[in-house]
């Protein structure tokens, strides 16, 4: 009479036999409505409440995965460019840092325009007059168009400026976190 052995490996435990067993019997016992046996029954709970807690835990996941998507789209970056959650959380950081910092720069430019336009608009009345009068040279008001349209296309250069040498500085920076890596 021969026997062959058969790797350890290879062949499930009779543990596992037994386990898979109970399943099958405690899945059908529920079907056909027949009172399960208190292990059997403790075993299903278990099993219910690891895939409920399974669900919850996927489910979190990937809320926390849509909002690292929502962040990401926000932030700039070079289309196609794998992001981290770790690099996306410390660059959405930097940027709204940036825009902080680019709102208060904004804030103050425009109280210094405010100033210059109640200065302009707040002359006095013989000066008034007299620029009125004045032969030759143009109206105040042409004039002052004129400098409100060169300030405002030295605010749209400035801001163009700004917008590249951040995506320069964020490009450079990046580079250096993958060489740090």
């Amino acid at each position: 009479m021969e026997y062959f052995m058969v790797p350890t490996q290879k062949v499930p435990s009779l543990q596992h036999f037994r386990k898979t067993e109970k399943e099958v019997i405690g899945g059908l016992c529920s079907l056909a409505n027949i009172p399960l046996t208190p292990e059997t029954q403790r075993d299903q709970e278990r099993r219910i409440r690891r895939e409920i807690a399974n669900s919850n835990e996927r489910r979190r996941m990937q809320s926390i995965n849509a909002g690292f998507q929502s962040l990401k789209t926000l932030i700039p970056h070079t289309d196609g460019e794998k992001l981290s959650k770790a690099a996306i959380l410390q660059q959405t950081a930097e940027y709204i840092f940036s825009l902080e910092q680019e709102k208060t720069r904004l804030l103050q430019q425009n109280t210094q325009l405010k100033r210059f336009i109640q200065e302009l608009s707040g002359s006095s009345p013989k000066r008034r007059r007299a620029e009125d009068k004045d032969e030759g040279i143009g109206s105040p008001d042409i004039w002052e168009d004129e400098k409100a349209e060169d300030l405002r296309r030295e605010m749209i250069e400035l801001r163009q400026q700004l917008d590249k040498e951040r995506s320069v500085r964020m490009m450079l920076e990046e580079q250096v976190r993958s060489l740090e890596a």
